[in-house]
């Protein structure tokens, strides 16, 4: 043996190794990460469900509502928006936008006050969400321990203004 062959091989006292190789570790990252989006861009995509504008060219709106709120307003709060609650004003600029908002819902299970967390960055869309929202949304009201209702804070779906064609 020559002395350059021991200078090839790592003293097993040092503290200093040799990598050893971390190859299916990062291809198991790597793959763990490219789940997780996937799973997170279908998460979005069934939450956010536009909200278009009334296309002037067909047939007259819809007639206005009746003086209740919609069908089942607590399943799914989008469901409380209709082509027909897109603001002429963010129509006629053309505005467009992804709100979320969160709401304070008292003991009866009504919303007392909307604050918007994720802007559309058009005021008009903003406030348009939350006025929709407090007019129709009604909860099934928390509870505290003993049963008592309380009140809660929910955290809304995002809501996309979207004008079509």
């Amino acid at each position: 043996m020559t002395p350059n062959d021991d200078r090839d091989k790592p003293d097993p006292r040092s503290p200093v190794q040799p990598a050893s190789s971390n190859a299916p570790y990062f291809i198991l990252a790597a793959v763990a990460a490219v789940a997780l989006w996937g799973a997170q861009h279908d998460w979005t995509r069934v939450f956010e469900q536009p909200v278009a504008a009334p296309d002037e060219k067909q047939a007259p709106a819809a007639a206005p509502r009746q003086s209740g709120p919609p069908e089942a307003p607590s399943s799914d709060l989008r469901t409380l928006f209709s082509a027909d609650d897109y603001p002429a004003d963010a129509v006629r600029n053309e505005e467009q936008g992804t709100v979320q908002a969160e709401l304070s819902v008292d003991p009866q299970g009504r919303v007392s006050a909307c604050r918007i967390i994720r802007s559309s960055g058009h005021t008009t869309l903003d406030q348009a969400t939350c006025q929709i929202l407090q007019r129709w949304a009604t909860f099934r009201p928390a509870r505290d321990a003993h049963g008592t209702p309380v009140p809660d804070r929910v955290m809304t779906p995002p809501v996309v203004w979207r004008l079509e064609g």
